[in-house]
Formats: structure tokens, C-alpha cells, sequence
């Protein structure tokens, strides 16, 4: 079984990836990067991106990770800010421990294409 299809699949990592942005948007370190975002539209995306990573059957035709988050010039601060509160969002929604750190581990391989700053 995916990890995927354990998390509850397309409803459950869209309720995550929600909650996920609510809690960045509202963050100090990591609001600004949103700042005239059209939100909608990265959330469809991050949900793609992540249903795809995850196993799951959604296809994630966005851009390239490092070309996504170029122009935003992304610290090391709000990188960690950012994986921070996803691990908070995952307990919060009653997240298996391992699958967490499945999850952060690729999130946190991603780090050198997203940091930039």
C-alpha cells in the first residue's frame, strides 16, 4: 500500500495541505513569501506534487522544484520554519510517526533546490 492510499488519500492530503498554508500564511518567518500569491492555485499544485510523491495517482505537471523557488530567494530559516509546521500538521491529523518521518525526509531532500538564500 502507498503511502498514499494510507494517509486516506486524495481527501486527506488535500485536508493536510489546507491546513498546511492556513498556518503558513499566518506565520511570521514564512507569510511573506505568500504575499500576492494566488493561493488556490498552489494549494492544487502541492496537493499534486505530494499525492504524486506519496504514491498516489495524481500527475504533477508543475514546474521543476528549483525553478518553482528561485525568485522567492527562500532562507534557511523559513525552510526550516516551513518543514516545522508541516511535522506539526501531520500530528495534528493523527499521523502515523513513521509515515511523518517518511514524509520529512522528503520534504527535507528537497532542501537544496528550495534554499537559496
Amino acid at each position: 500500500m502507498s503511502l498514499f492510499d494510507k494517509l486516506g488519500g486524495f481527501a486527506a492530503v488535500s485536508k493536510v495541505v489546507g491546513e498546511f498554508y492556513d498556518e503558513l500564511e499566518q506565520n511570521p518567518v514564512t507569510a511573506p513569501y505568500f504575499v500576492g500569491m494566488n493561493m488556490e492555485k498552489l494549494i492544487d499544485h502541492q496537493v499534486k506534487f505530494l499525492s504524486q510523491a506519496l504514491g498516489g495517482p495524481q500527475q504533477y505537471s508543475g514546474k521543476a522544484m528549483n525553478a518553482a523557488h528561485q525568485k522567492l530567494t527562500i532562507t534557511e530559516e523559513a525552510f526550516n520554519e516551513v518543514a516545522r509546521t508541516l511535522n506539526e500538521v501531520l500530528e495534528d491529523n493523527g499521523i502515523d510517526p513513521a509515515d511523518i518521518g517518511a514524509i520529512m525526509d522528503l520534504a527535507g531532500s528537497l532542501k537544496d533546490e528550495v534554499v537559496s538564500a
